[in-house]
């Protein structure tokens, strides 16, 4: 009697450049299958499978024909491979979006200035606009994820403000003079709500 192979589910777990780039895996799982002399056997399952660049988290792979095997002239199973992608030091991942904290002191914040980016497609250069507010996302076009043929994610660096922790005495002067000549008044919503 023909028996179609048994589907078998594995999960694969790739590192961030694994999931950008794609990669070959060899996977060695252990499978139950149909014995000859009938009921079922516990046998090593050994899969080669390329994983195609722009997998993303949770995402389930088909591998048709990498399943059990069929009996008796019946077809192989297939292979699902359940995705998880490890935690990457600088960058995030939303879908096919890809975030990194961008650190800036505050007088480039203010200024604006020119920085190098790590992408994970190689450094690119990103300007920052004057003015830039801790918590904006600035976004690089067509720098995520990318699956075949298909839209690409988008990069977005989120600006965070780092004050410096050491100052000498002409630094210190010259953030007293800002604060004399400066009208700015960063709790404005506060005072307003404290006047009610």
């Amino acid at each position: 009697m023909a028996m179609p192979g048994s589907d078998y589910e594995a999960v694969v777990r790739l590192s961030f450049d694994q999931a950008f780039n794609g990669t070959e895996l060899d996977l060695e799982m252990s499978a139950l299958e149909w014995a000859p002399e009938g009921g079922m056997r516990r046998v090593p399952h050994r899969v080669k499978t390329r994983i195609p660049r722009g997998v993303t988290n949770g995402e389930k792979l088909r591998v048709p024909g990498k399943g059990g095997k069929g009996s008796n002239g019946a077809p192989d199973g297939d292979l699902y491979l359940d995705i998880e992608i490890s935690e990457h030091p600088l960058y995030r991942i939303s879908g096919q979006d890809i975030f990194v904290d961008l650190p800036l002191a505050p007088w480039e914040s203010a200024l604006g200035t020119t920085v190098q980016l790590p992408t994970p497609a190689g450094k690119v250069s990103l300007k920052v606009p004057a003015g830039t507010r801790a918590g904006q996302q600035l976004r690089l076009t067509g720098r995520g994820f990318t699956r075949g043929s298909g839209t690409p994610g988008n990069l977005y660096a989120i600006v965070r403000l780092e004050m410096p922790t050491v100052l000498d005495d002409r630094q210190r002067e010259l953030y007293r003079q800002l604060a004399e000549a400066s009208n700015f008044n960063p709790r404005a919503n506060l005072d307003e709500e404290a006047t009610r």
